[in-house]
């Protein structure tokens, strides 16, 4: 629990089954309200999901009013009275994807995020959780906390999950017509993850072309057309990639953050899991929580305004 009260006068029954729809139910139990779990869990969702999503959840027969109702796609809700209806969809209601089921990667892979995970080879690379529904529990909660504040006036809100992936995307079509690039590993400049000899590191090289040289120690490239201008230079990524691997290769990873910033070059170690989880500053900052069955989960973000609202 969060300690956050401001929602502390709303009843909520959580229905769903799916990720999406029970990580908006766990994210209205952290800002204080009541939520009553009717639903059940669904395949995506593991036991070490579950014991986090159930966190904080009554559980029981839905008796009473309830201000706010959240199921799953295709679920009957009853829209009569002043209940809010929050539902999750998988690819909205309408269009040739309308009946279609999905699971994590399968929204990742039409919404066009799994292009921009992926090794510089060409491979899929993806990270663990389930990211994209928990954020699409995400937006439901917001648009129901926003609706909430002008009662009767919307009966329901519904989140597509599909819609939620795409929502994340740079702007491809903008990015070819500035620089004729159809690379989706790159947006304001150029990314490397870098092999060092120990480890590796991700370097930012869209920033002033001769640090960048600094870095590389390579002089005979100060006046280089492929890379002086960014937009030739992400015409030109795949040789600045091997740059940077011939360069990493012949470096620690302290050498390697050591050089960047003498050369005023962004740079960052690639940290483990349990490197992450075991740093004090993030640790300080509450960044995570411990969640039953044994665990760290990630907390709730700070709230900067609660001015509270009222149903």
């Amino acid at each position: 629990m969060s300690g956050v009260a401001w929602l502390s006068h709303l009843r909520v029954l959580d229905a769903g089954t799916t990720p999406a729809t029970r990580y908006c139910g766990w994210m209205f139990v952290q800002n204080g309200a009541t939520v009553v779990d009717a639903g059940s869990t669904g395949p995506e969702v593991t036991a070490e999901a579950a014991d986090f999503l159930d966190t904080g959840k009554q559980t029981g027969p839905p008796e009473g009013s309830f201000d706010v109702i959240l199921v799953d796609d295709g679920s009957a809700a009853d829209l009569s009275g002043t209940t809010l209806v929050g539902r999750i969809e998988r690819f909205g209601e309408r269009g040739p994807r309308a009946q279609w089921v999905s699971d994590e990667l399968v929204l990742a892979a039409l919404g066009g995020a799994a292009e921009y995970t992926r090794s510089r080879d060409g491979r899929p690379v993806y990270g663990f959780g389930l990211r994209y529904q928990y954020l699409a529990g995400l937006y439901l909660y917001v648009g129901l906390a926003a609706a909430l504040t002008e009662p009767g006036t919307t009966r329901e809100v519904a989140v597509s999950e599909f819609e939620t992936v795409v929502s994340l995307l740079p702007y491809a079509t903008t990015q070819y017509a500035y620089n004729g690039s159809e690379s989706l590993l790159e947006q304001s400049g150029p990314r490397f993850v870098v092999g060092c000899r120990d480890g590796w590191i991700v370097v930012y090289a869209g920033l002033a072309w001769p640090a960048l040289v600094g870095l590389l120690g390579r002089d005979d490239l100060i006046e280089d057309v492929r890379f002086v201008d960014l937009d030739n230079r992400f015409r030109n990524v795949d040789v600045l990639a091997a740059l940077f691997d011939e360069w990493g290769a012949r470096s620690t990873v302290a050498a390697a953050l050591q050089a960047a910033a003498e050369h005023d070059v962004a740079a960052t170690a690639v940290r483990s899991p349990a490197e992450v989880l075991a740093d004090p500053d993030l640790a300080a900052r509450d960044t995570w929580h411990h969640v039953r069955g044994g665990g760290l989960a990630p907390s709730l973000p700070y709230l900067v305004t609660s001015e509270g609202i009222t149903s």
